[in-house]
């Protein structure tokens, strides 16, 4: 078997894996953005407060606990980044409780611990005002935390979030177990109590439970917040605007019906002009479309509005190359060379400008990702991915199955099938 034959038959067996990939969305889910599938954006505030002042180190932090905590809960292509001086704009693909979302961005989330006075009782119910036991703060708090996920409890029934500290965290919990046996210690986030169970040994490994009215739901967002760390700073809720899957579905049907259209038209226009070449171009083209989305799901690439206006453009970048190698072909035709001959020269001639082109628009498309968010990285991604399966399937598909179809049949090798006319004294002999 000749190497362009082999070629072509790693290339069928390509396609065939990659309508595979494309079929199957169960194993490989086509995943979309927040402008598709609907979802939240939020923009947050940071506040000062009496001892830490909103600064540049501050929001840095801001972002860092509020990217965190994003990506904890598995949302697809978060946006997140600072808008303004004390601004955090967030945005979340497929989220579909909007006050679980705030709740586990906006809140700060501090733990602390705290005990009785020696000698002192655990305070009733009834008990207030100057006659209420008065807690004392350790020096043991949250930031000291090195895991915290939230579990069943199956004695209590509910839920619990189990915790465990670093080295200083479990030796601090140890002495204020070992010191308070029989006697409640109290645990408080942002100053509000969340739980005060009976101490009825010494804890000395470094873990704990958190116990209190937890469901599923609120244990989660607490291990979150726990495990991410405190926000430095207070965030306050500006803007909220929950985005319906509506719009974003419409824009892609309108979309996926304008690339179609345009596929179409690209396919008759190859066709009538380039003849031959232009079936080639058209099953190049295909082939294209198909590995394309398939390296889509296989990433797997977020696809938004403007990601699919990325790959809509490849395609048409993906055509250019086949313009560029048809006309230095033609070229060569008109001025006497063999078929053969002409098509190699053609290839090769074209492939300096297409790779130069294809370079700076890879360059570009770096640029916009490493400095771009959210929707411009997705534009970027795909265009990208675009531009070099293009250059696979313009510079060595298009040529294997050219040469296989002239080899296959000798009516093909007129230069009429190529578009170029042939001289009168030519068809006389």
């Amino acid at each position: 078997m000749s190497p362009r034959r082999l070629l072509l038959l790693v290339v069928v067996l390509l396609t065939l894996g990659a309508l595979f990939v494309i079929q199957d969305d169960k194993q490989f889910p086509t995943k979309y953005g927040l402008d598709i599938q609907g979802g939240m954006h939020l923009v947050l505030e940071a506040k000062d407060t009496d001892k830490i002042k909103v600064t540049p180190e501050v929001m840095q932090s801001v972002i860092a606990v509020v990217r965190n905590r994003v990506d904890a809960t598995g949302v697809n292509e978060p946006v997140i980044q600072r808008k303004g001086d004390r601004q955090v704009l967030v945005e979340l693909a497929g989220i579909k409780d909007p006050d679980a979302a705030r709740e586990l961005l906006g809140k700060t989330a501090h733990l602390t611990f705290w005990e009785l006075p020696a000698g002192a009782k655990a305070p009733t119910p009834t008990a207030s005002g100057s006659d209420a036991t008065q807690w004392i703060k350790t020096a043991l708090d949250g930031s000291m935390l090195t895991d915290a996920k939230a579990e069943p409890n199956p004695q209590r029934g509910g839920w619990e979030v189990a915790i465990k500290f670093n080295g200083e965290g479990a030796r601090l919990f140890g002495e204020i177990s070992s010191r308070n046996v029989g006697k409640p210690v109290m645990m408080r986030l942002d100053d509000k109590e969340i739980s005060a169970p009976i101490i009825e040994g010494p804890i000395l490994g470094g873990s704990a439970e958190i116990s209190g009215n937890f469901d599923a739901q609120s244990a989660h967002t607490l291990a979150v917040q726990l495990k991410a760390g405190s926000l430095p700073v207070p965030l306050e809720e500006v803007e909220t605007r929950t985005v319906g899957p509506t719009l974003g579905q419409d824009t892609v049907k309108s979309s996926v019906r304008a690339g179609l259209v345009g596929f179409a038209l690209v396919v008759l226009f190859m066709l009538a002009y380039y003849r031959l070449p232009g079936v080639v171009a058209d099953i190049s083209l295909a082939i294209y479309a198909v590995l394309v989305f398939a390296i889509f799901k296989l990433i797997p690439v977020t696809l938004t509005v403007p990601g699919i206006a990325g790959f809509i453009l490849s395609i048409g970048m993906a055509v250019d190359a086949n313009v560029l190698i048809f006309e230095r072909t033609k070229e060569e035709l008109r001025r006497g060379r063999s078929l053969y001959s002409a098509i190699e020269i053609g290839f090769k001639r074209a492939f300096t400008a297409i790779f130069d082109s294809n370079s700076t628009t890879l360059l570009t498309c770096a640029i916009l990702y490493y400095f771009g968010t959210g929707l411009v990285r997705g534009f970027a991604l795909t265009l990208a991915i675009g531009v070099i399966v293009s250059l696979f399937t313009a510079i060595t598909v298009s040529r294997a199955l050219l040469h296989t179809l002239l080899s296959g049949g000798k009516g093909l090798k007129s230069p009429v099938y190529f578009g170029v006319k042939v001289p009168a004294a030519d068809k006389a002999s």
